[in-house]
């Protein structure tokens, strides 16, 4: 046992990523969020538990530290990176609900994790239209990935495979 040697949890970070590297990638997520709670004006209902998001934080760069040695890669893509950040959103959930906020606000992270999916698709992009007669297939998809993130399995790899799948429907479209 002795001949082993254990890393504290911010070793063995640090030599996958710089402390750049992790404090952008925080500071990218969190603004996200903040942006997330002003828009969607959660002040009086729901408060963001900067606590609960820095578990958040970790268990995405755990995971992305495993998966870049085990596929021994430099760089993750933002596919990948959103993706598990969505799922561990969902699963610590750091928008909280205030006492008396009622029950439009219970799926408040869900929401969250629609609206980081969305942008990491592109679905969010000044560029990206969508024509007039496709604008109720659209909103019906959203209300689909909607309904997998409250009641389906939530798992990275199952949000990153949609985005891909969005991402090559997007191709398709344009090549037709």
């Amino acid at each position: 046992m002795d001949d082993k040697i254990y890393k504290t949890l911010k070793e063995e970070l640090n030599s996958t990523f710089t402390d750049e590297y992790i404090y952008n990638a925080g500071m990218l997520i969190h603004e996200m969020a903040d942006s997330f709670y002003k828009e969607q004006k959660l002040e009086d209902k729901v408060y963001f538990d900067d606590s609960v998001f820095e578990y958040c934080l970790v268990d995405i760069f755990v995971d992305i530290a495993r998966l870049k040695y085990f596929h021994d890669i430099d760089l993750v893509n933002y596919i990948k990176l959103m993706a598990y950040t969505a799922s561990w959103c969902l699963k610590r959930k750091p928008f909280q609900l205030k006492e008396g906020a009622g029950t439009d606000y219970i799926y408040v992270n869900e929401k969250f994790a629609l609206s980081l999916l969305l942008q990491a698709s592109g679905c969010f992009d000044s560029d990206w239209k969508c024509a007039e007669k496709d604008g109720e297939k659209v909103e019906k998809l959203v209300e689909q990935i909607f309904y997998h993130l409250k009641y389906r399995n939530t798992n990275p790899q199952t949000l990153e495979l949609m985005l891909i799948g969005i991402e090559t429907g997007k191709f398709l479209n344009k090549a037709c």
